[in-house]
Formats: C-alpha cells, sequence, structure tokens
C-alpha cells in the first residue's frame, strides 16, 4: 500500500504485535528524520497550511465566522491525524496506541504554541 486509506482494514490473518504499537512521531522525532523524510514533512506542512489558508480566505469571503471555521478545522485535522495513525497501525500490523496519539497531540500543541510566541518576540526586534 503506497497511499493513505483510512477504509483500509487488517487482511484476513494478519495478526497483531503484542509488543510494538503505533505511536505518532514527536516533534523532536520529525526534526531528526532522514533528510529525504523530513523534506516530505515539510512539504506536508507547507501544503497543509497553504491549504487551511486558501479555505479559510474562501469561507471568509462567503460570509463565515474565521474562528469558527479554525476550530472546526481542527477537529477535522486531528480526524485526519489520527486516521493517518490507523493507517500506519494497519501497516505495521501493530495496534494504536491512543494514550501516544493524546500525548503527541500535547506536545505538537506545546510546540506550535512556543514556536509561535519565539517567532511573535523576534518581530519585536
Amino acid at each position: 500500500m503506497t497511499s493513505f486509506d483510512p477504509g483500509s482494514s487488517r487482511r484476513e490473518g494478519e495478526a497483531t504485535s503484542g509488543s510494538a504499537r503505533a505511536e505518532p512521531f514527536t516533534i523532536a522525532d520529525c526534526k531528526s528524520c532522514e533528510p529525504e523524510l523530513r523534506e516530505a514533512l515539510e512539504t506536508l506542512d507547507d501544503e497543509v497550511r497553504a491549504i487551511v489558508n486558501q479555505l479559510l480566505a474562501g469561507a471568509e469571503s462567503r460570509g463565515a465566522d474565521g474562528t469558527s471555521f479554525l476550530k472546526a478545522a481542527t477537529t477535522v485535522l486531528l480526524s485526519i491525524a489520527a486516521s493517518l495513525l490507523e493507517t500506519a497501525a494497519v501497516r505495521g500490523c501493530e495496534p494504536v496506541e491512543v494514550e501516544a496519539f493524546k500525548d503527541a497531540a500535547e506536545d505538537a500543541a506545546q510546540w506550535a504554541k512556543s514556536h509561535r510566541l519565539r517567532d511573535l518576540l523576534d518581530s519585536e526586534d
């Protein structure tokens, strides 16, 4: 499988491993990926942000509340992220580690908050 298929399920006869679990990477893990993977992740980040900005502008131009769009988009993106983790679990024949997903989401939120604060402080110099 070379695509993201949120509807995929384990093939008959595939067992889950008792020790390995599908856990998302931390921000630090992503930053230390091999160059090819890091480049793909940076492209993903850039493209998702561009799409969100484009959809936000379109929604606001049609009179929708931008703040509501951003809050709802967060839920949609978390749902996509959970589906990605499920797909990784299926591909690796591993159970999903829900607590690790929650921890990674919190880690990412804290990183984004501190990163945004650094950006704001850097722009004041």
